[in-house]
């Protein structure tokens, strides 16, 4: 069945389209929680060809662009939204762009490569938190390897957190009622955890135990995934959006798309969002207690947590070498190795998301997303409620580019 694309129905339109972009790209819709006729008409007929899917994108491009019932805020998600689907449509038919297009039409923003100082000035501080005569790289992973925890012993810590955290969340930005998140555990999957929104406020958050539980990581990555991060925004979005508002593109989530980099840039500034560098140091505390070590270990795994936030765009610069310049893998892992102070099986895990058809230049999310969101909070005289207004309302990342760029 075709949408009908007239102007009342782009909405549906547009979730229309990502089901059937689905079925040709398993995995792009990540979640939803809207009509189901809607996805059943979708996913009703044969899978439609690229070419249709072109047709129809580019008819829905248009019925956006003039709709009068349509408030500026929701033609301006819609159309960035749109020209995402239109580049994934276009990359499924053997037509991709050079890599750097690709990402900024995709998410709307633009890799560059990144000054390997910028590491360097990473390596300096651990160097100063973690002394001694071994190698900084060999020093940074002895750290790591005392800072993992049995399976058991680290769910119990991420499940008090997520309730500290939600505590801080509820009483700084509010949630909606009755709202919830489990964790769970999966392996084999090419990233470390995900977020599978259930709707109705309810988020399932896994837990890839392919990768060691490092105390270290615990608060950065439960902010992340759940309180004030991706569940927090969920959850807050479809309440006021879809079930407030009747904003039916608000039903749906999905990759690939400038929505995703707005979310992950959110995520990534979530631990700040509700913890001063104090308060992270004392809950990283708590979490080194818990497993016998020393406040001591806490403080130096506050240092390796800044570190790392620095070092995650040593992957900018591997997408670049890997993708545009199309060097070896070795010799990707090996820049991983040097600059990011990881190990050959931390750099296995990483090409394996790098390859990742659906995830190769989403990782730019969790890099130029979380620059764009800082920057955003940073020029805001008032944080907390610019935090929020991420959480409720459809910031696009062109509207968050236009607002941190200064005049010139």
């Amino acid at each position: 069945m075709t949408p009908d694309m007239s102007q009342s129905n782009a909405p549906a339109g547009y979730v229309q389209l990502a089901f059937m972009i689905d079925r040709h790209l398993p995995g792009y819709v990540d979640a939803y929680f809207g009509p189901p006729q809607l996805k059943a008409q979708a996913t009703l007929e044969n899978r439609p060809p690229l070419e249709a899917l072109d047709d129809l994108a580019a008819s829905l491009s248009a019925s956006i662009s003039t709709d009068p019932d349509l408030a500026r805020d929701r033609r301006a998600f819609l159309e960035e939204e749109l020209r995402a689907m239109r580049t994934t449509i276009r990359i499924l038919s053997g037509d991709a762009p050079a890599f750097v297009e690709e990402v900024r039409l995709l998410y709307g923003v633009s890799p560059a490569w990144v000054e390997e100082g910028i590491f360097e000035e990473a390596h300096r501080s651990l160097e100063d938190s973690l002394p001694g005569r071994q190698p900084l790289t060999e020093r940074v992973q002895a750290f790591r390897e005392r800072s993992r925890v049995p399976v058991d012993l680290g769910l119990s810590i991420i499940r008090e957190l997520s309730g500290q955290l939600r505590t801080r969340t509820l009483r700084r930005f509010g949630l909606p009622p009755d709202e919830s998140c489990e964790f769970s555990l999966v392996s084999d999957r090419p990233w470390m955890a995900f977020n599978q929104y259930l709707g109705e406020g309810r988020s399932r958050i896994e837990l890839n135990q392919d990768y060691p539980m490092e105390l270290w990581d615990i608060p950065t990555a439960v902010a992340h995934e759940a309180y004030p991060g991706h569940h927090a925004e969920f959850a807050t979005k479809e309440a006021r959006l879809y079930v407030g508002d009747g904003r039916l593109e608000h039903s749906i989530l999905l990759s690939n798309n400038p929505s995703s980099l707005v979310s992950e840039g959110i995520a990534a500034n979530a631990l700040l969002a509700v913890a001063s560098e104090s308060e992270i140091i004392r809950m990283l505390s708590d979490c080194y207690a818990r497993a016998g070590l020393t406040e001591r270990e806490a403080v130096s795994g506050f240092a390796l947590v800044k570190a790392h936030a620095q070092l995650k765009s040593v992957a900018d610069n591997q997408l670049l070498m890997l993708h545009r310049d199309h060097a070896p893998e070795d010799e990707v892992a090996e820049y991983g190795i040097r600059y990011a102070l990881s190990t050959k099986e931390d750099e296995a895990r990483y090409l394996r998301f790098y390859k990742d058809p659906l995830s190769r230049s989403y990782a730019y999310n969790y890099t130029l997303g979380r620059e764009l969101v800082a920057s955003f909070l940073d020029r805001a005289s008032d944080k907390s409620k610019a935090f929020l207004r991420l959480l409720s309302e459809p910031v696009t990342p062109g509207q968050l580019l236009r607002q941190t760029t200064p005049p010139t």
